[in-house]
């Protein structure tokens, strides 16, 4: 295998851009990284964590991968999961994918590392075939280049991450609404400037309640319930007020500010 930085003539016609500037800070106790690897077939992607703290980690990570079907063009996501117990100062691979190396169609890798208590820690995303906006984003207008920060702030090096949904669920119809909520998220291209988290909290009586929270902002809150039409029409609602939420922003109608 070979380090893509070095033979990335191969790869004439993919676009990698790694994004690590959030408007969280992450990665500065559990560090997420997607490596690179690739021969003249196959580009393969591996995910692993690095604990910077002084004492052992309990971890849950996601490794996805993100594309449309080419034929009925819906989204489809494909989920590697696990938990680790990573000590002080050690750096462990947790999962890898791969793809063709002659892979036209836009694809996005995407790990997130998770403590005990479901807090995001670490996270790192590369896509391929990048679009003009992840271009934008990434601040890279040379597409045969290979970007790779170690930003932990926003806008720390010039790159902002984009269009990333988190979910924080408890329960099946949780993870149910997180599911169409995000079919929907990809399906409009909303591909948001901060992070939306689907964010479920246990209620009074044994019940859970969902919040949708763009970037800082709880834009809807409601209570779960199973039945599928309500979560649909749930779903429609949240992906108008999150819309409205990124619309908002960009006119300058929500002030950041600083304390």
């Amino acid at each position: 295998m070979f380090k893509l930085h070095q033979h990335i003539a191969i790869l004439v016609g993919l676009f990698f851009v790694s994004f690590s500037g959030v408007s969280q800070i992450y990665n500065t106790q559990i560090e997420a990284k997607i490596d690179i690897e690739t021969n003249s077939e196959f580009v393969e992607f591996i995910g692993s964590a690095f604990n910077k703290t002084e004492i052992s980690q309990s971890l849950r990570y996601v490794l996805s991968m993100i594309r449309k079907d080419p034929q009925t063009q819906k989204s489809l996501k494909k989920d590697q999961t696990g938990r680790i117990v990573l000590d002080s100062g050690r750096k462990q691979n947790l999962s890898k994918t791969t793809l063709s190396a002659n892979e036209t169609e836009r694809v996005i890798i995407l790990l997130l590392i998770y403590g005990t208590d479901n807090s995001l820690l670490g996270m790192d995303r590369i896509v391929i075939n990048g679009n003009e906006a992840d271009r934008k984003a990434a601040g890279e207008n040379n597409v045969s280049a290979v970007v790779s920060q170690d930003a932990t702030h926003e806008a720390a090096d010039g790159i902002l991450l984009r269009g990333i949904v988190i979910e924080e669920t408890k329960t099946k119809p949780g993870r149910d609404f997180y599911n169409l909520f995000y079919s929907e998220y990809l399906k409009y291209n909303i591909n948001g400037e901060k992070i939306v988290t689907i964010k479920e909290t246990l209620a009074l009586a044994n019940n859970t309640k969902i919040e949708v929270i763009a970037g800082d902002t709880k834009v809807l809150e409601f209570f779960v319930r199973p039945q599928p039409d309500y979560l649909k029409t749930l779903s429609t609602e949240a992906i108008k007020r999150v819309y409205g939420y990124f619309k908002d922003l960009r006119e300058g109608k929500y002030i950041v500010k600083h304390y």
